[in-house]
């Protein structure tokens, strides 16, 4: 039995070594992953987990959480069970070999679930970083911003979040409640998505769901505004973003769901789908996430112009970045550095060789975007 428990531990080490080592090999820009595996398996996929596992009341993260502490707790009232052997001391020769089978045994179980993981990522939904990139799937010709660009863009957005917020009912020049928000934000933000996906020619089977998870900063004290769990087929919001902030970050993390991994590309189409809405807060808050990548770009380039700009916009749109900006300053810390250094590491694994600067790339895209719609 100990034979064949190891080596079917084996096979998932191995499995899971040769999943990573296929998505090494099969590169970005995937037309055999594209055609195969995103538009179909993943599709496929996307359809039963919406129709299946998909409606638990309960984010399935917590679930699954829960199951894992109740095997734990089996597994150790089982082994409460076992009589464990007695070395006397002049058998100090046969007992060393047993404790290193040991050792060796527990590097194996955790090289096993490991194996098992990373198959299981890749298979569930990993595979898409290996998919064609937005910009050749969309023919965008993306280059680098130059200042009159960036001015314009900062210029017209804005104009447009002076007007978007002036047509949210109730508001005032205080930060945004969250009564502000549609009361069907995640339904709301599907709608508005899923017609910018269908109509760059991308699938959008299913209803992927994107729940707030709690502890409300947990996610904040790891440098996450949100993730995607491809494990259970959902994505997760940090509880305490700002109204402001939280439609944008579902709609990102609802683009993840559809099989878009590129941070950057993400943070367009979400940006794409708020735009598009019908609600103003909704489209408030992607023009003001917009707004965050922009204006840097634009004091960089020029102090004096910035400040001028900045200082044109109305009090209540000042005042939604200051919440936002105080809210994410309760969260600093030492974890929130390791925790975007770790972030980096994984996106360059994943053949992402910008990192986290891909998430830089939103304005570029928007703008390449535009360029094209003229």
């Amino acid at each position: 039995m100990k034979r064949a428990s190891n080596g079917r531990r084996w096979l998932w080490v191995i499995l899971g070594a040769g999943a990573y080592g296929l998505h090494l090999a099969l590169g970005k820009d995937s037309a055999l992953v594209e055609n195969v595996y995103s538009r179909g398996v993943f599709v496929g996929l996307r359809w039963l987990w919406d129709r299946t596992i998909g409606f638990s009341p309960a984010p399935l993260l917590y679930v699954y959480l829960a199951a894992a502490v109740l095997w734990a707790a089996w597994a150790g009232f089982r082994s409460r069970g076992h009589v464990p052997k007695v070395h006397v001391p002049g058998d100090l020769g046969r007992a060393h070999p047993s404790a290193w089978r040991k050792v060796g045994r527990g590097v194996l179980l955790i090289a096993s679930w490991a194996g098992t993981l990373v198959l299981l990522f890749y298979v569930l939904w990993g595979f898409n970083y290996n998919r064609i990139g937005l910009e050749k799937q969309l023919r965008l010709e993306v280059a680098p911003v130059d200042l009159a660009a960036i001015k314009a863009e900062a210029e017209g957005t804005a104009r447009a979040l002076a007007e978007a917020r002036a047509l949210i009912p109730g508001t005032t020049k205080a930060a945004l409640a969250d009564g502000a928000l549609p009361r069907d934000l995640e339904p709301a933000v599907r709608s508005s998505l899923s017609k910018v996906l269908g109509d760059a020619g991308f699938p959008t089977p299913g209803r992927p769901r994107i729940r707030p998870l709690w502890p409300g900063g947990l996610l904040m004290r790891l440098s996450s505004s949100g993730f995607y769990f491809p494990f259970g087929g959902e994505g997760y919001t940090a509880r305490n973003l700002t109204a402001s902030e939280m439609p944008f970050v579902t709609a990102h993390e609802m683009t993840h769901a559809y099989g878009i991994t590129d941070e950057g590309a993400a943070n367009f189409l979400g940006f794409l789908a708020c735009a598009s809405s019908a609600d103003p807060a909704v489209r408030y808050s992607g023009l003001l996430a917009y707004w965050e990548y922009v204006f840097p770009e634009l004091a960089r380039a020029s102090d004096q112009d910035a400040a001028r700009l900045a200082a044109r916009l109305p009090e209540g749109v000042r005042a939604d970045i200051q919440a936002a900006f105080e809210n994410w300053d309760r969260y600093r810390g030492p974890v929130r550095a390791a925790a975007r250094a770790v972030y980096e590491r994984y996106l360059k694994s994943q053949g992402i060789s910008e990192g986290t600067k891909s998430y830089d790339r939103f304005v570029s895209l928007v703008v390449a975007w535009k360029h094209r719609s003229r």
